[in-house]
């Protein structure tokens, strides 16, 4: 928790899943994640697995993420994608943007795949963009996208977005640098002044 930020080895990662309540049998789809050492994000060795569901693709999900049902059957089973997902990203901090509903897939899949737990640390995106820019009208991903200039491409993808978010981890890290906000100590603190 002392250890500086940019010292910190993250793993930024987003899910595509046929829904929102993986309690209720919706699944992940597909899994992308990207290590981010040294406030930088490495470009090379993003990790990428469609993931094979039990249910069919609903029509919905496959217009907005592109992902066919004939790709999905073709993916690997739920236990060969957590287990490559798990190896890549080893005991790094994970990041998502809207985190809430990536770790809930994430700790349903393998309480089913394996009866075990995530114990990794996973800040909100989201949060600290609304801890960093409380004047924001929006912080949507996109929104929070456009506010620092990176160029929105492959959206609604799991390698598209994580890409994405890593490349906005970047710049959100200069700016708790700014803020005199140097470890995760001190950005979870920041973290719970925030007024909901």
């Amino acid at each position: 928790m002392e250890t500086p930020l940019r010292e910190v080895p993250f793993v930024i990662f987003d899910l595509k899943t046929t829904g929102f309540r993986p309690h209720q049998g919706d699944e992940i789809l597909s899994i992308g994640a990207v290590r981010v050492q040294g406030g930088i994000a490495g470009k090379e060795g993003r990790f990428h697995t469609l993931v094979q569901p039990v249910r069919p693709v609903p029509e919905e999900i496959t217009l907005l993420t592109g992902i066919t049902q004939e790709e999905a059957s073709r993916a690997p089973e739920p236990a060969d994608a957590l287990e490559r997902w798990l190896n890549y990203i080893g005991q790094s901090t994970l990041v998502a943007y809207g985190a809430g509903h990536d770790a809930a897939f994430i700790r349903e899949a393998l309480r089913k795949t394996w009866k075990s737990r995530l114990t990794h640390r996973i800040p909100d995106g989201w949060q600290i963009a609304r801890c960093l820019h409380p004047d924001w009208p929006d912080h949507s991903l996109d929104s929070a996208l456009q506010q620092y200039g990176i160029p929105i491409q492959n959206r609604h993808t799991a390698d598209g977005d994580a890409w994405m978010t890593a490349l906005l981890w970047e710049r959100m890290l200069n700016v708790c640098r700014e803020r005199s906000i140097h470890s995760l100590d001190q950005l979870y603190s920041a973290l719970n002044q925030i007024r909901y």
